[in-house]
């Protein structure tokens, strides 16, 4: 495996997640740059790159309906309520091991390393089975 589970995770996941959450907190939810770069602990210069697809668009997780649903239900809670960096990371991160256990990446992890066999491939459900609802 040339791209290991946990390198997709941070190099191709963890930022298409946050590109989508900032670019939810903007269009959607009206949100100015400077205070999604507060809210996700990032520079405002950050989050215009992410709305601007300049980062974190290597991978697109749009089409993935429970990707918008998990995301627009996070920036609702950030709108009525805040949240901190802590809860937001602890957020995406559960967002990430429900995908991965439901096997809703794996196709664009193959896309990413070819020498996946997605045909012999459980290593996701096998460690992350026990975080889906």
């Amino acid at each position: 495996m040339k791209v290991t589970l946990f390198e997709f995770i941070y190099r191709y996941v963890y930022p298409a997640l946050r590109r989508r959450l900032a670019v939810i907190l903007y269009e959607e939810f009206g949100f100015k740059q400077s205070e999604i770069a507060s809210t996700l602990g990032i520079t405002q210069s950050a989050v215009s790159r992410y709305v601007d697809g300049r980062r974190g668009a290597i991978i697109n997780l749009d089409n993935i309906p429970e990707v918008n649903k998990y995301l627009r239900d996070i920036a609702l809670r950030i709108k009525l309520r805040g949240m901190d960096t802590y809860t937001l990371q602890v957020e995406l991160t559960k967002i990430i091991f429900q995908l991965l256990a439901k096997r809703k990446l794996c196709r664009i992890h193959s896309s990413i390393d070819s020498s996946i066999d997605l045909s012999k491939c459980n290593i996701c459900p096998r460690l992350f089975s026990q975080y889906v609802k």
